[in-house]
């Protein structure tokens, strides 16, 4: 398997890891600009932010699950902590800016438990790519509306399909009202693959791969990640879960065939808070990078923005289509359903 494949599935399988902090605060303090809740504003104070000089986040936070060591908010809780790590950055190089936190939207397509044949895991709540993709539209176009210019979307969740919804409902806003909603994550996961490899060998040494094979979805790189993001939540039960171990990407998409998967691949009790530490704080680099970027009005079309830099296989291929053949099963159903239901009503 090349190592670009490699790297492709691990940004598949969602983990990708990010440093958390807690930027909750209102006001303004040393660090810089204010960072605001939207939830906690009202209405007269909202419409008298300068448009011109406000960051709104959009904090995707699927619910999926990650093995029997980790919460299901995992991913929830790493996209919160990469928000509020890049926004501390952000603060400091741009003081005189506002950053409105949208509350965690908890959706997201698709899950780790597809790629093993278990689209009906417990824990996992996905929703249909279009319904993922006409939420963003809809919040983000609200946002527009109202004449914010700088929406940013962040999460932290791998499938190719959840990151196409969001990359499309960012274009779609940015092109129908001006305004510039980007999915910082989708630019982050394009450019991080290097960073995850640097950080596994440095604490697992060079020949971790052949010892552990495609450490992924709640395996030794992402049970670091939540040691340092979320420590409490880890189960200590994570030090003697065997590895699975799947070593290429045949394997990987055959994982239905395989016995004992338990909702994670790679080697959990490999995991370290140090390790956890060193995968985080390039992702939140990145994220901070690509956002100063778009407040230079830099092109960002030059840039590799995941999944359209993920290699093309015939079993993602295969495992996209049923996927969306699944969705448009589902929207049909609701379809006849509310047919039916209406031309019942007298």
């Amino acid at each position: 398997m090349s190592l670009r494949i490699a790297a492709a599935v691990l940004l598949l399988a969602g983990t990708l890891m990010f440093l958390g902090f807690e930027a909750t605060s209102h006001g303004q303090g040393a660090a810089g600009g204010r960072v605001l809740k939207l939830e906690e504003l009202t209405y007269p104070e909202i419409g008298a932010l300068d448009r011109a000089k406000t960051l709104v986040f959009l904090t995707f936070g699927n619910l999926e699950e990650h093995g029997p060591h980790l919460p299901v908010g995992s991913d929830y809780f790493q996209a919160v902590g990469v928000r509020d790590g890049a926004i501390e950055r952000l603060r400091k190089a741009h003081p005189d800016f506002n950053f409105v936190l949208f509350p965690v939207i908890p959706l997201g397509e698709g899950a780790a438990n597809d790629f093993a044949g278990q689209p009906d895991f417990p824990g996992t709540y996905p929703t249909r790519q279009s319904t993922l993709r006409d939420v963003a539209i809809d919040i983000g176009g609200a946002l527009a509306r109202q004449g914010f210019r700088y929406i940013f979307i962040v999460q932290s969740h791998g499938t190719p399909l959840h990151n196409l919804a969001l990359n499309e409902a960012a274009a779609f806003v940015s092109e129908r009202y001006s305004a510039r909603m980007v999915h910082l994550t989708g630019y982050a996961f394009g450019a991080g693959a290097a960073d995850h490899q640097a950080a596994m060998e440095k604490h697992l040494g060079k020949g971790w791969r052949e010892e552990v094979g495609i450490d992924s979805h709640g395996g030794a790189g992402e049970t670091s990640a939540n040691l340092a993001v979320r420590g409490e939540l880890v189960k200590p039960a994570y030090r003697e879960l065997a590895p699975f171990t799947v070593r290429s990407v045949e394997e990987f998409y055959g994982t239905s065939k395989l016995p004992g998967w338990r909702g994670y691949w790679g080697a959990p009790s490999r995991a370290s808070r140090a390790l956890g530490e060193d995968l985080l704080r390039p992702r939140v680099e990145h994220h901070f990078r690509i956002a100063g970027k778009i407040l230079a009005d830099e092109d960002l079309s030059k840039l590799p923005l995941f999944p359209e830099n993920f290699p093309a296989s015939e079993q993602d291929t295969a495992l996209r289509a049923k996927l969306l053949e699944r969705y448009a099963q589902q929207t049909a159903e609701v379809a006849a359903w509310l047919e039916k239901r209406r031309a019942a009503k007298p």
